[in-house]
């Protein structure tokens, strides 16, 4: 595993070690990567932001995101999954779907996305999207979170007990 490391001096420099050689070799950051490196200069961040540039070379019209549930439903409904690979052509409402199904989210209930803290129309395509909210690591972050809605829980009960008088 490549050693990433970044000098005081100037935090516009990487080095890194060279596989199978001790030697050390000098990278120059990018313009988004040296405005958050002071800040996110960690191995966790450098390695996703490798890992989206290889998405985005081999996968050019797709968009690499990661989704999760925001903190009140974390362990309401926990997907399973949570980095997707996603064409540039997709709806948020497609997109909706796909989520629904693999946290088996029940239907009466609405789920609600947020990209940046915002709530963006369901016909919007993803790669739009990515393209104005992406994170300076490379990945679209996308949360969701449920609200109850058609109040079924009560129209059930009023039903059952308008039946029984």
């Amino acid at each position: 595993m490549n050693n990433i490391t970044t000098s005081y001096s100037s935090p516009q420099i990487l080095y890194a070690n060279a596989p199978g050689s001790g030697e050390q070799t000098q990278i120059s950051a990018t313009p988004a990567l040296t405005a958050v490196l002071p800040a996110l200069a960690t191995n966790e961040y450098l390695e996703r932001l490798k890992k989206s540039q290889l998405i985005l070379e081999k996968y050019p019209d797709r968009v690499p995101l990661i989704i999760q549930p925001s903190k009140s439903d974390r362990n309401a409904y926990p997907i399973d999954k949570s980095k997707y690979i996603t064409p540039r052509d997709l709806t948020l409402l497609h997109l909706q779907q796909i989520i629904r199904k693999r946290i088996h989210f029940p239907p009466e209930k609405a789920l609600f996305m947020f990209i940046n803290n915002k709530i963006y129309p369901i016909t919007s395509m993803i790669g739009a999207i990515y393209d104005a909210n992406k994170d300076p690591d490379g990945f679209l972050y996308l949360s969701y979170c449920q609200e109850s809605t058609f109040g079924a829980r009560y129209a059930v009960q009023e039903s059952s007990s308008s039946s029984s008088a």
